[in-house]
C-alpha cells in the first residue's frame, strides 16, 4: 500500500507519493512534508473512510493520505 499527500497550492495540489518499504520515498515524502509544515501549512491525516480529518503535528510513513494546506487567516 502507497501512502498520498496532496498539497495543496497555486497550482491546484502536488501530489507526493511513497511505498512504506521502501526508504528513500519515505525520506523524500518527509522532507516535502517538514518543508511545507515548515512554512506554515498544515497537515491532516484522512485515511479513515467516515471519520474526521486528524491534525499531524509529525510525517507517519504508514498514513494512506495527507493533506496539507496553508494556514487560513480570517479578516
Amino acid at each position: 500500500m502507497h501512502g498520498t499527500m496532496k498539497t495543496l497550492d497555486p497550482t491546484g495540489h502536488t501530489l507526493t507519493t511513497w511505498d512504506p518499504g521502501v526508504p528513500s520515498e519515505v525520506a523524500a515524502a518527509k522532507a516535502q512534508f517538514d518543508l511545507m509544515t515548515g512554512k506554515g501549512y498544515r497537515a491532516f491525516n484522512v485515511s479513515r473512510r467516515g471519520q474526521p480529518a486528524e491534525r499531524m503535528e509529525h510525517f507517519d510513513p504508514a498514513a494512506e493520505q495527507m493533506i496539507l494546506m496553508p494556514q487560513l487567516s480570517g479578516g
